[in-house]
This record gives structure tokens, C-alpha cells and sequence, in this order.
């Protein structure tokens, strides 16, 4: 009766050693699965209007491209390799005065990245001939941001964020 009690116990321990490291395998597999899977966004074609429905209203962004300029602000340090100004345009079809404000699309709007991964910050000159303004229904705006690299980058990936980081779209593009 002894035998037969042990041999159940290291059985039942085998059993439950097998189950176990297989569960927790599986589980392994589901988590390091879902943490990989890069989120597919929808792409975006340069000068090809990209239409954002929401509760607000509609409107459109269409990325016309990436140019270089010689440029430079006075009011900074920084001393870039290179400064680009982000061209784009958005047209207000049918999105909503908001806080006493019509629609607009600034900096806060777009994450851009170059060649080397890094996640560029805004810099500080304008292009007077396509400065960000209020755009009311119907109405549309040509709008340049400018960027500072501190690499030789060739290219630029946006990706097109609203509300409070939410991923919409992206597109790459060639600086020229």
C-alpha cells in the first residue's frame, strides 16, 4: 500500500510538472507574441489627400514633402547638420469650432523620425509663405514645420498622431 501511494505521488507530481511547464510555455509563447507584433498602420502616399473621420467632423492631411533649407534660427545653440521643413496640407471638410477654435494641424500632430531611429523635435524658423493657421469648414491650409537633424539622414518617417498619441497613419519620405 506504501509503494502504491508513493508511485501515485511521484506520478501525480510528473503530471503536474508536465501540465505545468506546458501551460507556462504557452503562455510564454502568447505574451512574447503579442509584445512583437508591430502595429500596422495605414499608409499614407505623399501629395494623395489621407481622409480622418471623427466624431467632430471630417478633414484631410496630405504630406507634399520634405525639403532642405540653409536656414538656421538665431535663438538657439543647437547647430544641426541639416534643417528640413516638413511640408503638408490639410483641408477642414467638415470638422467642428472646438473650444473657440477652428481646425488646425501643427507640430503636435506628427512624430518624425529619421534614417537613424531618432524622433526629431520642432525648430524654430518659419516659412512665412505656409504658416499654420485656423481653417474653417470647407477652407484648407498649405503649412510647413520645420526640423533640425543632427544626422545625414536621406529620408524621414511621419506618422500622423491625434488626440493624446493616438497612431493614425505614416508615410516615408525622401528629403530633397
Amino acid at each position: 500500500m506504501k509503494k502504491t501511494g508513493i508511485v501515485l505521488l511521484v506520478l501525480s507530481f510528473v503530471i503536474l510538472g508536465l501540465t505545468g511547464c506546458g501551460l507556462a510555455e504557452i503562455f510564454n509563447r502568447q505574451t512574447a507574441s503579442a509584445g512583437t507584433e508591430a502595429k500596422k498602420l495605414p499608409e499614407m502616399l505623399i501629395n494623395e489627400p489621407f481622409l480622418v473621420t471623427t466624431v467632430n467632423g471630417d478633414y484631410s492631411v496630405t504630406i507634399n514633402g520634405a525639403r532642405k533649407t540653409a536656414a538656421r534660427s538665431k535663438d538657439t545653440s543647437v547647430n544641426p547638420k541639416q534643417v528640413i521643413f516638413l511640408d503638408y496640407t490639410y483641408n477642414n471638410i467638415s470638422y467642428e469650432t472646438k473650444y473657440n477654435m477652428e481646425f488646425f494641424l501643427a507640430q503636435g500632430d506628427f512624430v518624425v523620425v529619421d534614417d537613424q531611429g531618432n524622433t526629431l523635435e520642432a525648430y524654430n524658423i518659419k516659412d512665412p509663405d505656409r504658416m499654420i493657421q485656423e481653417t474653417p469648414s470647407g477652407g484648407s491650409c498649405s503649412a510647413s514645420i520645420a526640423y533640425a537633424l543632427e544626422t545625414d539622414s536621406k529620408n524621414l518617417t511621419i506618422t500622423f498622431i491625434r488626440g493624446k498619441g493616438r497612431e493614425v497613419a505614416q508615410i516615408t519620405i525622401p528629403i530633397k
